[in-house]
C-alpha cells in the first residue's frame, strides 16, 4: 500500500509488483471450548516484490559514493550504481557484459524477504458441524532469516546485495476466514484465506510502503 520505496526516494514513482510466494509449516491449537480456540506454530514464509522501469548502462567507473544507503552491496556488484528510469546501473564485468554494444537495458528490481513466523491466533466458529467456517484473528512475529535484491534483464540476474533498513524483528496483524471439511471425528481438511499487514519491515522508507499479502493456507489436521 502506498506510493513510497523501502529501497530508494529516486523508485518513488517506478511502478511495483508483489509476488507470489510458498510457504510451510506446522500449527497447534487448544481449544478452550467447542467455538474457541488458541493456536500458534512456526511457518517459513516468503515475501518478495518488483520495483520495475529500473535502468542500467554497463561500466567500469561506478562511484561508490552514489550508493544507496539502504542496500549492502555483494562483492560480485561491486561497482554497483542504482537509479531510475532516467539513470543507470553501473555492473562490472563479473555480472554484465561491458562491451557497450547494449549500452542501455530496462530491468526489474526484486526484493526476497524470508521469514520464520510465529503466530498467535484466535478461531471463532460460526459453524460447527462436517462443513464448518471460523473467523480468524491475531498477531505474527516475524524473524528475518533470508534478504537480498537482485536485479533481473532478460535472462540475466546478478544479486546486487542486500536491504540494510529491513528489520530483524517484524510483526504483522492477521484477520482471516477459516473453511473445514470433517472426515472424521480426528481428521479435518482446513482451508483458509488470510489476510495480514505487515506493521514495521523496514526503519527507513521513503513514501508510504506498506507490506500486506493475501495467503491460502491450506492443510490436514489431527485431533487429538
Amino acid at each position: 500500500m502506498g506510493n513510497g520505496s523501502p529501497v530508494s526516494p529516486v523508485f518513488s514513482a517506478n511502478s511495483k509488483s508483489g509476488n507470489v510466494n510458498m510457504s510451510y509449516g506446522l500449527s497447534v491449537a487448544y481449544e478452550i471450548n467447542p467455538r474457541l480456540s488458541i493456536r500458534s506454530g512456526v511457518h517459513k514464509v516468503d515475501y518478495g516484490y518488483d520495483t520495475n522501469d529500473v535502468y542500467f548502462t554497463s561500466s567500469l567507473s561506478a562511484l561508490s559514493q552514489n550508493r544507496i544507503a539502504n542496500i549492502n552491496y555483494a562483492e560480485t556488484a561491486e561497482n554497483l550504481v542504482v537509479s531510475s528510469s532516467n539513470a543507470t546501473l553501473n555492473l562490472d564485468s563479473k555480472s554484465f557484459d561491458v562491451s557497450a554494444r547494449s549500452a542501455n537495458r530496462s530491468g526489474v528490481m526484486a526484493q526476497q524477504l524470508g521469514y520464520l513466523e510465529v503466530p498467535v491466533e484466535l478461531s471463532y466458529a460460526l459453524v460447527n458441524n462436517k462443513f464448518g467456517v471460523n473467523v480468524i484473528g491475531g498477531v505474527s512475529s516475524l524473524f528475518l532469516v533470508d534478504n537480498e535484491v537482485d536485479l533481473t534483464s532478460g535472462n540475466l540476474t546478478t544479486q546486487i546485495g542486500e536491504a540494510n533498513n529491513v528489520n530483524e524483528l517484524n510483526f504483522s496483524a492477521n484477520f482471516g476466514i477459516g473453511l473445514g471439511y470433517q472426515f472424521s471425528q480426528k481428521l479435518k481438511l482446513n482451508v483458509e484465506p488470510v489476510f495480514k499487514y505487515q506493521l514495521n519491515t523496514f526503519s527507513n522508507v521513503d513514501g508510504t510502503f506498506n507490506p500486506y499479502t493475501i495467503g491460502i493456507y491450506s492443510g490436514i489436521s489431527f485431533k487429538f
